[in-house]
């Protein structure tokens, strides 16, 4: 399977940010999410700004099942939530099967984190402004009830 390649332009301060496509509430379209990359997150998080405008209401995202543990960010400690069945979409692949998490009423960003990038061997190329990210030999240890992520070609329907 070839990697997925994705460019980003580097900021001042080292951070790598990148656009990906997620899909919207109805899981018929996508739109354009920004991201930061950090590894050190051990969740991928989406803001509640980037949610309302993929088309959830604020009553759909208070419905949604709360994640067993809190989270210690800069700012404060916050139970996240989250949505299952979310697909991102790159140039040329489709990681489906995703799991994003998010936390009402705070300034929670959108954060590409190690539960996706574990699924990879990656690499951040600050020459070249790459994320490289080429799946792994072998799947993570998964805990019980967690679902794998599925990676596909878009176009060929094909399942890498």
């Amino acid at each position: 399977m070839k990697p997925i390649i994705i460019p980003f332009i580097p900021n001042n301060l080292g951070r790598v940010d990148f656009r990906v496509h997620v899909t919207d509430a109805t899981n018929k379209g996508f739109k354009r999410v920004e991201f930061k990359l950090d590894s050190g997150s051990d969740f991928t998080t989406i803001s509640c700004t980037d949610l309302y405008r993929l088309g959830y209401t604020r009553e759909f995202l208070r419905s949604c099942p709360h994640h067993n543990n809190q989270v210690t960010t800069a700012a404060n400690t916050i139970r996240l939530q989250y949505i299952e069945g979310v697909s991102i979409k790159f140039e040329d692949r489709e990681i489906q099967g995703c799991k994003i998490f998010f936390a009402l009423d705070t300034g929670l960003r959108s954060l590409f984190g190690s539960d996706i990038l574990k699924y990879f061997n990656w690499e951040v190329n600050y020459d070249e402004g790459m994320l490289r990210m080429a799946k792994a030999n072998r799947s993570p240890r998964l805990s019980i009830g967690e679902d794998l992520l599925h990676i596909y070609d878009i176009g060929s329907d094909e399942h890498v």
